[in-house]
């Protein structure tokens, strides 16, 4: 009986022995040295540090986005072009980047930038007013005019005969206003403030437009991190599942425990599927606003430096950085102008005019005549039914109006960026607690795993934890994603998302040539001729009884 004992002991020790080094076997052929260092103590992975993907803070992070970790060198790898056609010839599938590429924002935005139509429109606009300021500056200088006239003349003067003659005469005529009571410098300044507010308008729509790529650039990071963690997901689930499997099939656990890290495998696979499809529609919306889809994304410069302090710090450089406000100041200011330049017409224009003239038979047979004058000239209009006053009033309407829309304006802008500094203190809030959740999860994890080795866990809690983890984790992209969106929706009102994914780079040349449609085409292509009317029916015509 001892020795049957002791043979049993022995048994047991020997049957446990094989169960151990069964599940290391299993261990290594899964994942290399992942779960095994785990199962033995080894070292743990570390939880990322801060909000970008490499483990640093904003602050901390460069103005110029580097590639991605896994990605070749900047100068080994290709750079998207985002002026090559999204489609192929004859194909409707979009070309897909190389697998080295990495995407160029600011290279993406300056080539949407040219090939927008709004941008086109507001740039010829701004030509257009640059263009006026150089018609009102003409006023000051000199105007000089050349008449001439041939043709037959009657001319009878009092008794005298009558003649009829060819008559020739020509007038040169140089003027130049002396003093108009400021309606030529009002109307300069005027033109000034209305090119001032076109250029305005034209970054207003380059940092709207910047944002919405940028939005779309940001949508395909966070897809793409959501991926990779959905990705780390499952092959952590299949880690635990092949671990369960061997020991049901030592009898140390049983079938239930397999299918529920089977589920959690299967649910894992699917919510991969989900972010691949939140992934390619990412890329899709980032397609519409570029014309090309994205390469791999990298992250994007830091945008602390570059933001105010707090939401009433942003609310006091509206004035000064705000392209909405400053193109409403531009045109209020622009109205002033043109009331001051209409008050100008109330008083006279004095002017300098020199003058030569040759004629020859004019008012009869009176042979060559030639004369020259310098005058100084005032006019004056007395009466012209009240026009003046009217135009005056008109613009004083105006000017009420432009005082209301600035005012509505500045409301607007100040309601907006205190609504996102509420949305990026509520981010900013949230980094220390993630942090700290994706920290207490990874020592959970940890620990519930050496507890299940040594049987004081079931697999069910080992999946909880890791589900916890990895869910804290997802919260940590989708909520940087969310600061790094409220600080650049702060920067575009203050005009200064360009400057930022730009790295202060200056904005290239943007117009660009309007289309033009084929003569030839236009020329041999007809209209169609409008169908000829169909024609009515004669009525039948009748016999008369005889």
């Amino acid at each position: 009986m001892k020795q049957l004992s002791h043979s049993m002991r022995r048994s047991t020790a020997l049957t446990l022995v094989l169960a151990s080094l069964a599940m290391a076997v299993a261990a290594r052929g899964a994942t290399p040295g992942s779960l095994m260092e785990a199962e033995t103590g080894g070292p743990a992975p570390q939880p990322v540090a801060g909000p970008m993907p490499d483990g640093r803070p904003l602050a901390e992070a460069g103005a110029e986005p580097a590639p991605p970790p896994a990605a070749p060198s900047v100068s080994d790898s290709a750079v998207v072009d985002p002026a090559a056609p999204a489609l192929a010839a004859g194909n409707d599938r979009a070309i897909e980047p190389p697998a080295n590429a990495f995407e160029s924002l600011r290279d993406a935005i300056v080539a949407s930038l040219k090939g927008n139509p709004d941008i086109q429109i507001s740039l010829a606009r701004q030509d257009d007013a640059h263009y006026a300021v150089d018609a009102a500056r003409a006023a000051y200088l000199p105007h000089l005019d050349l008449t001439m006239g041939y043709g037959r003349e009657f001319a009878k003067a009092g008794t005298a005969t009558e003649t009829w003659r060819n008559r020739m005469e020509g007038a040169i005529t140089l003027s130049q206003t002396v003093w108009d009571f400021g309606v030529t410098t009002n109307d300069i300044a005027r033109a000034r403030a209305s090119y001032r507010s076109a250029q305005w308008a034209t970054r207003e729509k380059i940092e709207s437009i910047s944002y919405d790529i940028t939005s779309a650039y940001i949508g395909v990071l966070r897809a793409e991190e959501l991926v990779d963690l959905a990705n780390q997901e499952i092959d952590a689930d299949k880690r635990v599942l092949r671990m369960v499997t061997v020991q049901k099939d030592l009898g140390l656990t049983t079938p239930a425990d397999v299918s529920r890290a089977q589920a959690q495998l299967d649910g894992a696979q699917s919510q991969l599927l989900d972010r691949q499809s939140a992934l390619q529609q990412a890329r899709l919306n980032y397609r519409r606003l570029t014309g090309h889809l994205p390469a791999h994304a990298v992250p994007l410069s830091a945008a602390v430096a570059e933001m105010p302090a707090n939401a009433q710090d942003a609310v006091d450089l509206i004035d000064s950085r705000s392209p909405r406000m400053a193109q409403a100041v531009e045109d209020r200011r622009s109205l002033e102008k043109q009331y001051a330049s209409q008050n100008g017409t109330f008083f006279p224009r004095v002017s300098l005019m020199l003058q030569g003239n040759h004629k020859y038979d004019v008012m009869g047979k009176t042979g060559m005549a030639d004369d020259a004058r310098a005058m100084v000239q005032i006019s004056y209009n007395l009466l012209n039914g009240g026009a003046d006053r009217a135009t005056r009033n008109r613009i004083a309407a105006r000017m009420r109006e432009a005082d209301y829309e600035l005012d509505r304006r500045r409301r607007e802008v100040e309601q907006d960026i205190r609504t996102d500094f509420t949305a990026l203190d509520a981010a900013r809030a949230k980094i220390a607690t993630i942090d700290a959740e994706i920290t207490s999860a990874q020592r959970v994890v940890d620990l519930y795993r050496q507890q299940f080795r040594e049987g004081k866990r079931t697999v069910f809690e080992v999946l909880d934890s890791e589900k916890t983890l990895y869910g804290a984790k997802a919260s940590q992209v989708v909520n940087r994603a969310a600061m790094n969106l409220a600080e650049y929706r702060v920067l575009q009102k203050l005009g200064g998302l360009f400057d930022l994914v730009s790295s202060h780079e200056p904005l290239p040349p943007l117009a660009t040539p309007a289309p033009v449609k084929d003569s030839a085409a236009d020329h041999h292509t007809k209209a169609p001729k409008a169908p000829k009317p169909a024609k009515q029916p004669k009525p039948a015509k009748t016999r008369k009884k005889a």
